[in-house]
């Protein structure tokens, strides 16, 4: 006779809450004060210590349909993110448009869709994507890479991206403007790649 065990949250929390400090660190350091980074920090904590109190009852939910609405969840986020970002390259093109939008008042619209929508892809909807499929291996290796790779993006933009734009509401050259339009294009294919692998993890479930 077969015994089914249940998954434990002990040995990933090991892993899991350091992370999410640190994680929560970087988006505090992004914003340019130190003291964000230790509210970052706490925040991150406050999140794990949640996480571990609701990850058996969301490892016990193996429902198909809540999984999948999970998954495709995040794809759509990020999918809005992406094309909040390219509408942005083809309105304002070149450095000299990109930095205007920047050092006006709109920067402040810009900005503020992604700080509403990251988190949530971030801290909610990619860790829960991931316990909800912990159980079906297939689904569990493409959330991983898919997770893997969108948090490579969020290091990235925490270590360069979002502390570069920032600071151009005081200044910035044309120079570094349109290497971070270049390397914004590469940060997009990113975001694109998470969309295609969480999509992907849902169709190859099904068969």
């Amino acid at each position: 006779m077969t015994t089914l065990t249940r998954p434990t949250s002990r040995k990933p929390m090991l892993i899991v809450t350091p992370l999410a400090a640190a994680l929560g660190a970087l988006g505090g350091l992004a914003a340019g004060s130190a003291p964000f980074v230790g509210v970052g920090a706490v925040t991150g904590l406050l999140w794990a210590g949640l996480a571990a109190l609701l990850a058996r009852p969301l490892l016990r939910l193996r429902d198909t349909m809540a999984a999948d609405l999970i998954t495709v969840s995040a794809a759509f986020v990020v999918m809005l993110t992406l094309g909040a970002g390219l509408t942005q390259h083809v309105m304002y093109p070149t450095p000299e448009a990109y930095l205007g939008l920047m050092q006006s008042p709109a920067s402040g619209g810009a900005t503020g869709l992604y700080v509403a929508l990251n988190p949530l892809v971030e801290w909610l909807l990619m860790p829960a994507a991931l316990a909800l499929a912990w159980h079906r291996s297939r689904r569990r290796r493409l959330l991983l890479a898919a997770g893997g790779v969108y948090y490579l993006q969020r290091l990235a933009t925490y270590l360069y991206f979002a502390p570069t734009v920032l600071g151009w509401t005081h200044g910035g050259t044309l120079a570094e403007v349109g290497l971070w339009i270049t390397l914004d294009v590469a940060r997009m294919a990113l975001d694109l790649a998470v969309v295609a692998i969480l999509v992907t993890a849902i169709v190859a479930d099904k068969r």
